[in-house]
């Protein structure tokens, strides 16, 4: 309780502590910083990097055969930038999954191309199939016994699972560009609320309760064993998005071994597409399905890779200042905006450092993560292995030497930054903020973050920061979706953010002593503001 005091009241006391900064002088260099603006906008590869990495080597799911051969190509574009990138493997994570092939039709009563992407894991349908659609609705199913009447009906059948999904206009703009009074909000301290005890109430028992569905994974797993052909899902939307319209939310999940059953085959569809075969169904009419799903499995090479490239210290080179964002994505688009924007970032800050000759104190260490959206997989081996036990906390020699990780993760343009519970930093990030106020870098964000590798940082006592983004189209259009895509990217918020991490990068390494760290972290917010 002490401790969290002296948070409050630093958080609270932010006019003074930015002021007190400001009297101490924390060291800016405006020359070099107007150095690295001229680079980043000047002489911009962050587009073409982006744009090589979504349009030819995407998706880059993760520890697929398009990640790897991506990861081979950015180790030769630094290379081509003056490093001397190495290739780390961290595992085993699994085995390796890439859609090659998905092809779904509705061939009647009617024809209609449907839109259709293959759930991750899960298995081919060995060829052109064509059955006729079923509907189960799986969040019905409360008993094995009701399970058991589907048994006969469904074999051999292209089952629908999911029941209609509700659509409604949307009058809301599909981008967002954050406005002042946003970020004023969100910079101002403030704690979640404390719940309150709980009270005790009688709930008389009750045999009306209809219980809990079955879990879906028995249901699937009944519905392979009787025979059916294909699973069918609807896209589904968030609370922030309805990603509808012809845009599908495909969403991986942990990967699996070679000894674990590979799922049968099961795709997600339009919501627009799959309603209209359910209604068609509830009116009686028969509809007839063709689909052709082709899965290729890596079950050698069970490994996946961070990239690592850095810029040596010099009389400091043994502390570390590492910047890094995620190099997998989700398997329906290109990874365009989530994360081939961050790694681009990342690779074009290393580049305009290189380029304008900096010789920082400590060394600059960028890693492009892997498997972030497997679960963070990339980063916390690296911590493991580098910095500190994931599992016993227990500190490894170098975890006193790194001075501070930042992370960027995703596409929207930096507007601030995370404090992630720690006051100590407001008057450093104060100071390095104001030479990119005009670029829209203007905020103080006292809230943690969470869904992003700079947690795994976090979580052993190490800091690691994340800028807070404009959200543009991101929870509305491309997030997991079929259209994140390179045609979503605005270059000049990447060329802005590339000036940004690399002036925040090259003033951390310069300074006298390493970013403070607190003991304890206050916990007071999440990753999603809204």
């Amino acid at each position: 309780m002490h401790y969290l005091k002296a948070i409050f009241v630093g958080l609270f006391s932010w006019p003074l502590i930015v002021a007190a900064g400001a009297s101490a002088q924390e060291p800016v260099d405006y020359e070099v910083i107007e150095r690295i603006k001229a680079e980043a906008f000047g002489n911009s590869q962050v587009m073409d990097v982006a744009g090589t990495l979504a349009d030819v080597y995407g998706p880059r799911f993760s520890n697929s055969p398009s990640y790897n051969r991506a990861i081979q190509w950015a180790q030769e574009k630094f290379e081509e930038f003056g490093f001397d990138a190495q290739i780390e493997s961290f595992g085993p994570v699994g085995l390796g999954w890439e859609n090659r092939y998905t092809s779904v039709h509705m061939l009647g009563p009617e024809y209609m191309t449907i839109i259709a992407y293959p759930v991750p894991w899960s298995r081919g349908t060995e060829g052109r199939i064509t059955g006729t659609a079923v509907f189960v609705n799986a969040a019905a199913i409360r008993s094995e016994a009701e399970l058991e009447a589907y048994r006969a009906e469904v074999r051999g059948k292209v089952v629908f699972v999911a029941p209609e999904r509700q659509l409604v206009p949307d009058f809301e703009p599909s981008g967002e560009r954050f406005t002042q009074a946003q970020l004023d909000d969100w910079s101002r301290f403030f704690v979640l609320p404390q719940s309150e005890p709980a009270t005790a109430v009688y709930v008389p028992p009750t045999t009306s309760s209809l219980g809990a569905p079955l879990p879906l994974e028995r249901i699937e797993a009944f519905l392979e064993t009787a025979g059916a052909s294909l699973l069918v899902s609807p896209g589904m939307g968030t609370n922030l998005g309805a990603f509808d319209k012809g845009t599908v939310r495909v969403v991986g999940g942990a990967p699996i071994s070679p000894a674990d059953p590979k799922p049968m085959p099961h795709v997600i569809v339009a919501p627009e597409h799959y309603n209209r075969v359910v209604r068609l169904l509830e009116r009686g009419v028969e509809v007839t399905i063709e689909a052709e799903v082709r899965i290729h499995y890596d079950e050698e090479d069970l490994q996946d890779y961070n990239l690592v490239a850095e810029i040596p210290g010099t009389d400091l080179a043994h502390e570390l200042v590492m910047i890094g964002g995620h190099f997998d994505a989700e398997s329906a688009g290109t990874g365009a905006t989530d994360n081939a924007s961050g790694s681009a970032v990342v690779m074009e800050t290393m580049r305009v450092l290189h380029s304008i000759g900096a010789q920082p104190r400590r060394t600059i260490r960028a890693v492009l993560w892997g498997s972030e959206e497997a679960g963070h997989l990339g980063s916390r081996s690296y911590i493991n292995n580098h910095f500190a036990n994931w599992e016993t906390g227990e500190p490894l020699p170098d975890y006193d030497n790194l001075s501070v990780y930042f992370n960027t993760d995703w596409y929207g343009r930096f507007r601030g930054i995370f404090l992630e519970g720690n006051p100590l930093v407001v008057p450093i990030f104060s100071a390095w903020m104001k030479p990119f106020n005009n670029l829209g870098l203007t905020h103080l964000i006292p809230v943690n973050t969470r869904g992003t590798d700079s947690d795994s940082f976090n979580a052993v006592g190490l800091p690691g920061f994340k800028f807070l983004q404009d959200d543009l189209e991101y929870f509305t259009t491309t997030w997991h979706s079929n259209m994140d895509v390179y045609d979503r990217l605005v270059a000049e918020d990447l060329m802005g953010n590339a000036a940004i991490l690399a002036s925040f990068a090259y003033h951390a390494a310069m300074r006298d002593e390493k970013i403070p760290r607190v003991e304890e972290r206050l916990i007071n917010g999440r990753r999603w503001l809204k």
